[in-house]
C-alpha cells in the first residue's frame, strides 16, 4: 500500500506543471512529461551561471535496461553540436527519483532529475536543446526538444524563469 502511494504521488508531481516540449524528429519515444522548473511554455529563459532543473517522466521501452545516459545536442543558427555532460548528470540511473533504480523494465515509469548547468561563458542566444535518454545499445528510450533563451542574470535571479520576458 505504501509503495502504491509513492507511485501515485510521483505521477501527480510529474504531471503538475509539465512544460510544453516538442518531440524529437527521428521518431524516438516521447516522455510522458517533462517539467522544466519555472517554465510552462517555450522558449524557456535560462540564466547564465545557474542550473536549469528538468524532471523527465518516461516509460521503459524494453526489459532490463541496466544503463541509461542523457545525450544532449544543441542547435542554434543552423549548427548542431553535441554537448558533453559530466558523468554525475548524464548517468540517468544515478539520478532517478522516488526510490527508482536500474534496471528498468518495459512499461515501468520513472522520473529522471536532469540538472543542466548553464555556463556563464554561453552567448546570450536562443538554442534548441534535444535531450535523449539512451540505453547501453545507444537506443533512445525517451527524447524531447526544448527551446531555451540564454540570458544574463544577477545573483538574485531565479534559476529558471518563465518563457515570457
Amino acid at each position: 500500500m505504501k509503495f502504491l502511494f509513492v507511485i501515485v504521488v510521483a505521477l501527480m508531481i510529474a504531471g503538475i506543471g509539465a512544460t510544453n516540449v516538442k518531440e524529437c524528429k527521428k521518431g524516438q519515444p516521447f516522455p510522458l512529461s517533462v517539467d522544466i522548473v519555472g517554465c510552462d511554455e517555450m522558449p524557456c529563459n535560462v540564466v547564465k551561471g545557474t542550473t536549469a532543473v528538468m524532471y523527465v517522466h518516461f516509460v521503459g521501452t524494453k526489459d532490463n535496461i541496466r544503463k541509461l545516459n542523457a545525450v544532449v545536442h544543441a542547435t542554434t543558427l543552423g549548427i548542431t553540436v553535441k554537448y558533453d555532460l559530466p558523468e554525475e548528470v548524464s548517468n540517468v540511473c544515478d539520478n532517478l527519483m522516488y526510490g527508482a533504480t536500474c534496471p528498468i523494465d518495459k512499461t515501468e515509469d520513472v522520473v529522471y532529475a536532469f540538472n543542466f548547468y548553464i555556463d556563464s561563458s554561453y552567448p546570450e542566444i536562443s538554442v534548441s536543446v534535444q535531450v535523449s535518454l539512451n540505453d547501453e545499445e545507444d537506443d533512445s528510450i525517451a527524447c524531447f526538444v526544448a527551446n531555451i533563451k540564454v540570458k544574463r542574470g544577477s545573483t538574485n535571479t531565479p534559476l529558471l524563469e518563465n518563457g515570457s520576458a
